[in-house]
Formats: structure tokens, sequence, C-alpha cells
């Protein structure tokens, strides 16, 4: 009788060895992630914060920061005196309005980013009109008063509603929105307000606050609001008009 023959092997390794070797290759990386979690200490993870901060545009690129407790403890001293600020402020304004009996032409709001007074257009302006009427120069000059004491940068902002304006002077509520706002801006610098605390912008009718659905939503939806801008939001717009202002002054000397 003859020998019998082996089976011919496939070329190349058993289908199990790699399937065991993947499976290692897996735990190997398991493991050095473990160990590369469990020896990061709190330094590490401070300067990978602030590396991160860095990118999102709060510092300087390439720049690093830690937070120490007397930071942590500073910052939080910062965000309760910005908030009694905020509180004070609203006070003031709503105590104003009650006294002047003002409540259904002057609002007060707060949020994240400030506070929020809106002022409907009829206690100062004409219909259709930017030119701040006599009468409201009392209410503008409170409001310049509280702007001068205040740490805090102020919007001016002119609003409309929905109903088509077209006139020689003001194309449309665009151009009226601006207007008004710009007029108060000067009004309040004609008082002494600090000219850098101060900007204006008009959004014609796109920012309501109420549909327009009847006259007396259009009539809550036409208004000046004056922005008193958070300090803290305040400083972190400037650091990032000055890095821009940076960079482009860098361009221009290459």
């Amino acid at each position: 009788m003859g020998e019998k023959k082996c089976p011919e092997c496939k070329p190349g390794a058993p289908l199990w060895m790699s399937t065991f070797t993947d499976m290692n290759q897996l735990l190997l990386t398991f493991f050095i992630l473990l160990l590369s979690m469990a020896s990061m200490d709190q330094r590490k993870i401070k300067v990978a914060l602030g590396s991160l901060q860095g990118s999102l545009g709060v510092l300087k690129e390439g720049s690093q920061t830690e937070y120490t407790k007397d930071d942590i403890m500073s910052r939080m001293s910062f965000v309760k005196n910005v908030q009694s600020m905020k509180n004070k402020l609203s006070e003031n304004v709503k105590t104003y309005a009650q006294q002047a009996n003002l409540q259904q032409n002057i609002t007060v709001s707060e949020s994240k980013k400030g506070v929020a007074v809106r002022i409907m257009d009829s206690a100062l302006f004409e219909p259709g009109s930017a030119i701040i009427k006599p009468e409201a120069g009392p209410i503008l000059d409170k409001f310049a008063a509280v702007i001068a004491e205040s740490p805090f940068n102020v919007v001016i902002e002119g609003h409309t509603d929905d109903l088509p304006l077209s006139t020689a002077q003001y194309p449309s509520n665009w151009e009226l929105s601006t207007a008004r706002a710009v007029n108060v801006v000067k009004y309040f610098i004609s008082k002494g307000v600090d000219a850098q605390k101060l900007s204006a912008a008009g959004y014609g009718s796109f920012h309501p606050v109420t549909p327009n659905i009847s006259p007396e939503s259009r009539a809550k939806n036409r208004r000046v609001e004056i922005n008193f801008v958070s300090p803290e939001l305040a400083e972190s717009n400037k650091n990032l008009f000055d890095a821009e202002e940076e960079a482009q002054a860098t361009q221009g000397g290459r």
C-alpha cells in the first residue's frame, strides 16, 4: 500500500492567527490608553485646557494658561459683581418708569448679555420721523446719566414694525430704524456720555418682540432698545477685535 499524502496546506498564515493578532493589537492599544489616562496630572490638564481656549479664540494663537484657585475665586467674584450690577440697573430703571408713570412706554429685561431697556417709539419720535421730540428729553437725560455712571458698554438699537415705509428721507424701515438709533447715540454724546461706550444699530422690522398681527403688537415692535452689554462680554469682544486688527497689521507688513 502507498503512503497517504498530507492535504496540501494553503499559503499564508492560518485564519485563526490573523484574528488572534488583531485581538492582541486591540488589547495593547486599550491598555496603552488606560496607562496614559492614569498618568495625566492636573498640570497637564490645565495646560491642555489653556491650549484649547487659545484655539477657540479666547487667547492669542499658541498661548497657554493655567487656572489657580485664586483665579477661579476672582472669576466667581467678578461674575457675582456683574450680576449685582445688572440687578441694580434693572431695579433703577423699573423704579424710574413707575415714578414717571412710563410703565407702558418703558420695559426692562435681563439676559446673559446684559440688560435691555425697551422704549416705545411714540415716547421719543413722531410717526415716520427720526427727530427726537422735545418732550423725550427728560427720558433720555435720565438714561444718559445712568450710562455715564455705568461700567457697561451700550448698544442702541432701532426697530420698526412691518408696515412698508417709503419717503424721500427714509426709503425703507432700515433707514428709519438706523437713523433713530444714531440720533439717540448723538443725544447721549451731547449730554457728556463717553462716545467709546456707545454704538448704534438699525434692524428695521426683522427683530420683532411679538408677531405683527395687530395695531397693538406693531406698536410694541416700534421701539428703541438701550442694551447695557455685560463688561465680561464687552471685554471678550474687544479682545477679538484687537486680535483681528493685529492680524491685519501683520498681513499688511508682509
